[in-house]
């Protein structure tokens, strides 16, 4: 991959910007709910001056070469290693021969060291690392990571017969793990959080660590869930693994720091194989019986049914017209756009859609110690595009949208979903067949929306339409619908007036993520949204805020977490 010979701080002039003093800002909304763990930290950026304009993007050059160069581990079972018939398999390498496949180019497999594999993005010896990497905040002043395709953990493995069903039943045992690992890394960091004097013993490989444990030597192992399952896999009766997680592990593509293109290129790909399923069958056939995170790679809108293709992101690599961070910095000030005044006649779902927004908000800026400027301007995405907001907040994740702006990872999450009444058998459009359904009438495209569905499984449904203040009263007291069929927001105020005669069936018809909309290849700006929202998933906040955005009763989705410590980008401690 070419790259020019100028540094970012002599191309942009920005990195003496960044050196500035932060000290002294503060955030002033009375309102807002105090955090319950040390703050974000706006970044220090402390880190050799080392990052590179791209002379272009690793698009370019598969799509002029037609290949991909993947760099992959070849002794890393079941994400990559050599078979009995000298072959390369593995997680990792079918995933890479699926994108390969899916862009129409030739695979190259390349194969990498744990000691070098990033090195090998950094120089441009590869274009994608797909090698058992977990996105860890320290590696962000590196390289950049796509969506998960596997969120694994660091896990805890006991004797079957011990009785500690979680973590904190651990913490005056004796705890087995082996040095220099990622997983002494985790146990060190829960260890810090927790303000816990544990009874750690160190090992040299894992197999003493397992031996100590069957021994009775320690009461538990700390280390990768796939390796710990490896170790024991003839004896799998005797131990277990405990459910909640010592840290999580987002395992990841990694592509060349700011090659936006080729990152989205691959997570518009992976999207596309979700939502044609083959993502998920790769993943049960490495893991079988394990979740496919679905929370965490998530569907944005418009994916669209044709293959991705490296012509539909070949463009010349876009970059903020200024850099957000330093302007922050210098300022104390976060510009937001999306939060203009409600028209006096704003439904529920709407006014409830909004105090979410500004809470959100309201959490980010005072998590990094700033105060908000709200933007009047209506088009949120080109108050951001044009430098006049710094982030735009309630944007739901369009690839639509994807030329213009980035986007942080999901804080909230909308949808439609079909309500019926308490004591109904209907499940679903299956149980439609012949039957009312209700759509509102200010849900635009809500009819439409509901026929797919009923074409999808050739039933027929009759429509009727009622106004949105009148949707519970149409099935309960007018009797003119059995179901009303709509966005999850207008369904929310009938589901509280009536908790005991209304309720929603299981299924998400369709899922709207909302997220930060960012500048263009701004990864530090990304990635301080990202950071400040993680905070609040950690403590909790994110959590009780949801409960005014989801419908009750609903699964909280699991929104992404990046494990590590960093003086970059990180949280104090």
């Amino acid at each position: 991959m070419r790259r020019t010979g100028l540094t970012l701080a002599t191309t942009v002039g920005l990195i003496a910007a960044l050196g500035l003093a932060w000290g002294g800002m503060t955030y002033s909304q009375a309102q807002a709910v105090p955090t319950l763990v040390p703050p974000t930290l706006v970044p220090t950026l402390q880190r050799p001056l080392q990052d590179f304009i791209l002379a272009e993007s690793g698009v370019a050059r598969i799509a002029r070469e037609g290949k991909v160069r993947i760099g992959v581990l070849y002794n890393e079972p079941p994400f990559g290693e050599i078979n009995v018939r000298g072959e390369l398999s593995g997680m990792d390498a079918d995933l890479g021969r699926l994108l390969a496949q899916t862009w129409g180019v030739e695979v190259v497999f390349v194969q990498v060291t744990r000691q070098n594999r990033l090195e090998q993005v950094e120089r441009g010896l590869v274009d994608l690392l797909i090698a058992a990497q977990v996105q860890r905040r320290e590696l962000d002043s590196r390289v950049e990571f796509s969506e998960p395709y596997r969120v694994g953990r660091q896990a805890v493995m006991v004797r079957s017969d011990d009785g500690a069903q979680a973590l904190n039943d651990l913490t005056t045992r004796r705890l087995g793990v082996v040095l220099g690992t990622e997983g002494e890394a985790a146990l060190r960091n829960w260890q810090a959080r927790r303000g816990l004097n544990l009874q750690v013993q160190s090992y040299l490989i894992a197999d003493q660590a397992v031996s100590a444990l069957f021994a009775q030597e320690v009461d538990a192992v700390v280390g990768r869930v796939e390796h710990l399952r490896r170790l024991v896999i003839n004896q799998l009766d005797s131990v277990r693994f405990l459910e909640e997680p010592l840290e999580v592990e987002p395992f990841a593509v990694v592509v060349a720091r700011q090659d936006s293109n080729l990152r989205l290129l691959v997570n518009r790909t992976l999207q596309y194989l979700v939502q044609r399923e083959e993502l998920q069958k790769l993943h049960a056939r490495y893991f079988p019986g394990e979740r496919f995170p679905t929370d965490a790679l998530t569907l944005w809108a418009n994916v669209g049914n044709d293959a991705p293709k490296p012509a539909m992101f070949n463009e010349p690599l876009k970059f903020p017209l200024q850099y957000a961070v330093p302007r922050i910095r210098a300022s104390g000030v976060l510009r937001v756009a999306g939060l203009l005044p409600l028209p006096v006649d704003a439904s529920e779902g709407e006014r409830r859609l909004d105090q979410f927004n500004r809470a959100i908000v309201d959490q980010v800026a005072a998590r990094l110690g700033l105060q908000v400027e709200l933007v009047d301007h209506g088009d949120f995405v080109e108050a951001v595009e044009q430098n006049w907001a710094d982030v735009a907040v309630g944007l739901s994740l369009d690839w639509n949208l994807a030329n213009r702006i980035d986007f942080s990872q999901a804080y909230g999450l909308r949808g439609d979903r079909l309500m019926v009444k308490a004591n109904s058998s209907i499940m679903g459009f299956n149980e439609l067949r012949g039957r009312w359904l209700g759509t509102m009438a200010e849900d635009e495209g809500a009819r439409e929306r509901a026929q797919f569905w009923a074409d999808s499984i050739n039933a027929r449904v009759r429509f009727y339409s009622t106004f949105e203040a009148d949707a519970a009263s149409a099935m309960l007291v007018q009797n003119n619908a059995d179901a009303i069929y709509g966005d999850s927001l207008r369904l929310i105020p009938h589901l509280l007036a009536h908790p005991d005669k209304l309720k929603l069936t299981q299924r998400w018809y369709s899922r709207t993520y909302l997220a930060f909309g960012v500048p263009r290849n701004d990864l530090d700006m990304r990635l301080l949204m990202d950071y400040a929202l993680q905070d609040m998933v950690s403590d909790g906040t994110l959590r009780g805020l949801l409960q005014g955005l989801l419908p009750p009763n609903s699964e909280v989705p699991v929104f992404n977490l990046t494990p590590g410590r960093s003086a970059y980008l990180t949280l104090r401690g």
